[in-house]
């Protein structure tokens, strides 16, 4: 028994005395108390007991992590054990659920289309199943998936909580979620099928649901999803990687067949030839003149090299085949080379040599002009009448054209069919009223529309069309099928089942080899998702764009409000604590200056973020009426120069015939108090600084040019962003919000503004307003 000895601070008289406490468990402790008041015992008693609470909590943690220790070596112990990747899922789902005490725990599997699937679900009763559902791209949109491949997880405790977005909100609760936990399933070293450097690739999500009530999600919580979602990504990547390997092993075993099959018709091949060639010697010697006359007359390239790969038959097919002159490779080396390898090691003219034959072989030879083309090649040995191999000949057809056709013809085809635009192949005719018919119609229009393939065949695109679809439109397609020529409209349509959605669609006429047109194809896409996307990112856009202004905001309040209070506050202070400063009239009067000036500046800042504040918000009042503006401008230039100081000249001129323009006062006293306080501002080794006003039939242009500093073209770019300053004007004070407000109210009036400036050189803001 451990006995703890305190010093008790409520002793007799002035005297501390001594406890002795037997340190047990909660249920047994038990205390000898001399000359101690219930109070201390109650809180020595307190004491111990949480401590005992401490050490049971540490125990619950130890034994809370050794059960996740558990449960991630059990599921690593699985990936290394097995490749059945459902029973490692199934597991993960299972023991998550369990050791959560989740009420739904599931594996959302994402497509590179942006569907997803719930692959793997545990759910308690009575909430509803999602196992196997498809949900389609809007579920889960293409903005999320950045973040949540570069390792992003989402706790939501309340899905009531501000920050849950509404549509994600109403999709849940449909399943009855009151709070989520989501983790990423991310595969960092995903093979892309080409040479390009892997990316993090977002496979799905580990997504457990509270259902009964919200859920605060403890950090060990998410630790364990996090790891549980690293040892599922390894299983995922070893289950594919161990799938590509059996496809590659099927694909290699019916290679060997392949060839297997290209050999067996090789040899068979030769074997015949070797008996027609024995039974026809005679017969062949006697007609060796016809046989030349089909080698010089073959469409065909034909040419025979020795033993020694020298040619000795080169036929007027081989010299417009490859550009080589008879006499330029007769009894020399084949400019053909025969180098090719074969699957035995050995090249393609050793295999001839040694009596093997090879059919229709396709290869790419360069021409003498450097150009290559494509050839299907056909060798065999030949031999002399003792049996020996003697040469060999070679039969060449020139495929180029052929191939690329049949490339061609493959990728539109490939196009056509998996190509998530509709596509629609009609007849030409006739473009009357009924239309023609449909002939062809690919997947995508069915995944589209609904309509299967035999429910449209034999029918007109009409079929589609209904009471919103634009008439206008359908008559700019019929006009353009009277004349033959392709159109592109985009209109309401309406699927088999009467939903309504935005078809955008391309009509190209097709001509035969005759020029005679046959059939029409046309295009058609969904652009309804396209709207509510630019939606989104316009939204999501200008939500950056207002959070990063309210940072700028903030940085600069705090900084620009700072400084006029620090000054009045001190000027204050002087007057308050310094009985001189107060009697002595001129400095009483400097500081009440100070204090005077530091609240304009606050107030003029404070009228500049109103300004903005409420043109963003379209409702900055706009009143026009008639002015003297003449006699407004020099007004003004006279109160500017008596604030400027001595170090600059305010000059006036006008020119063009004065007329009373309607504009608003108000503002107009804005833009010209914004343009010339930051040409005297920013011109701080004085000099002119000039206002022009010069009439024209319908507009006023006014003209604020300085001698200043100028700006850099750098920062030219961004002159109306609010909050940003110049590069070279820190030094000088200011909020980078003049012309900000300027340009509000310029555009209030529908005029322009133009500015023009140069380093060292000044600057010149040139105001173009509407007279009415």
């Amino acid at each position: 028994m451990l006995i703890t000895t305190l010093l008790h601070p409520y002793g007799l008289g002035d005297r501390p005395f001594l406890l002795f406490v037997p340190l047990l468990g909660s249920a047994q402790l038990t205390a000898i108390v001399v000359g101690v008041g219930v109070l201390s015992f109650v809180a020595i008693y307190g004491y111990f007991t949480r401590e005992i609470t401490r050490r049971r909590r540490a125990e619950q943690f130890l034994r809370q992590q050794t059960e996740r220790e558990r449960l991630v070596t059990q599921i690593a112990q699985q990936i290394r054990q097995s490749l059945n990747l459902d029973k490692v899922l199934a597991t993960t789902v299972e023991e998550v659920q369990r050791l959560l005490h989740a009420d739904r725990v599931l594996i959302y599997r994402l497509f590179d289309d942006g569907m997803g699937c719930a692959i793997h679900e545990t759910v308690l009763h009575p909430y509803p199943t999602v196992l196997g559902q498809n949900f389609p791209a809007e579920v889960f949109p293409r903005e999320y998936h950045q973040a949540y491949s570069l390792g992003k997880v989402r706790t939501i405790r309340d899905i009531e909580q501000t920050d849950v977005e509404d549509c994600l909100a109403d999709f849940v609760k449909q399943f009855g979620v009151q709070a989520k936990l989501v983790v990423p399933i991310i595969q960092e070293n995903r093979e892309n099928g080409d040479s390009s450097p892997s990316h993090p690739y977002l496979w799905g999500l580990l997504i457990a649901h509270q259902c009964r009530h919200p859920r605060h999600w403890e950090e060990w919580e998410v630790e364990l999803m996090q790891q549980l979602a690293t040892q599922v990504a390894i299983a995922i990547q070893q289950s594919e990687l161990y799938n590509q390997l059996q496809q590659l092993n099927a694909q290699l075993e019916q290679r060997v067949q392949q060839r297997t099959a290209e050999l067996a018709t090789a040899n068979s091949f030769l074997r015949a030839e070797i008996v027609e060639r024995k039974r026809t010697e005679i017969a062949l010697r006697h007609t060796n003149d016809t046989l030349q006359a089909l080698v010089t007359a073959s469409p065909r390239a034909i040419f025979m090299l020795d033993p020694e790969g020298n040619v000795k038959i080169w036929n007027p097919a081989a010299e417009r085949m490859f550009g080589w002159k008879e006499a330029d490779v007769v009894d020399r080396p084949s400019p053909i080379s025969l180098d090719e390898q074969l699957d035995d090691q050995t090249t393609l003219q050793t295999s001839v040599l040694q009596g093997k034959t090879h059919a229709r072989v396709e290869l790419r030879r360069c021409r003498k002009d450097g150009s290559e083309i494509d050839i299907i090649f056909s060798a065999a040995p030949l031999t002399d009448t003792t049996g020996q191999i003697s040469g060999i000949v070679a039969v060449i057809a020139d495929i180029t054209e052929q191939k690329k056709r049949a490339e061609e013809l493959r990728l539109l085809q490939s196009v056509v069919v998996h190509t998530n635009d509709a596509v629609i192949i009609t007849e030409a005719e006739p473009v009357d009223a009924h239309g023609p018919r449909i002939l062809y119609v690919n997947e995508a229009f069915t995944r589209i529309t609904g309509y299967t393939p035999d429910e449209v065949l034999g029918k007109t695109p009409r079929i589609l069309q209904g009471p919103k679809t634009n008439q206008a439109e359908l008559q700019k397609v019929r006009a353009a099928l009277s004349r033959w020529e392709s159109v592109t409209v985009e209109v309401i349509n309406y699927r088999k089942d009467g939903a309504e959605f935005w078809n955008e669609f391309n009509l190209v006429p097709v001509a035969d080899a005759k020029g005679w047109y046959t059939h029409w194809v046309g295009v058609q896409r969904d652009t309804t998702a396209r709207k509510r996307a630019d939606e989104i990112r316009l939204a999501l856009e200008r939500e950056k764009e207002l959070s990063a202004l309210k940072t700028r905001f903030f940085s600069m309040a705090s900084h620009e409000f700072r400084t006029p209070l620090s000054t009045a506050l001190a000027a204050a202070q002087v007057l308050e604590n310094s009985q001189n400063e107060w009697d002595n009239t001129e400095k009483r009067l400097r500081n009440l200056h100070r204090i005077q000036d530091a609240v304009k500046n606050m107030v003029h800042l404070l009228d500049d973020i109103l300004t903005i504040n409420r043109a963003e918000a379209g409702s900055l009042a706009f009143n026009p009426k008639p002015i003297n503006l003449e006699e407004y401008c020099r007004y003004f230039i006279e109160e500017i120069q008596l604030s400027a100081g001595p170090k600059h000249a305010l000059l006036f001129s006008c020119k063009g015939k004065p007329v009373v323009a309607s504009l608003d006062q108000k503002l107009l006293h804005s833009i010209l108090s914004n343009l010339l306080s930051n040409a005297i501002k920013y011109s701080p080794k004085g000099g002119d600084v000039s206002l022009a006003l010069a009439f024209q039939p319908d507009t006023v242009m006014l003209t604020v040019c300085d001698q200043g500093i100028g700006m850099t073209p750098e920062d030219q770019k961004q002159l109306f962003e609010p909050f940003h300053r110049g590069k070279n004007a820190h030094a000088i004070p200011g909020t980078g919000l003049g012309l900000v407000v300027v340009k509000k109210c310029v555009d209030l009036h529908q005029g322009k503004i133009d500015i023009k400036t140069e380093v060292g050189v000044g600057t010149s803001c040139v105001v173009t307003l509407p007279l009415n």
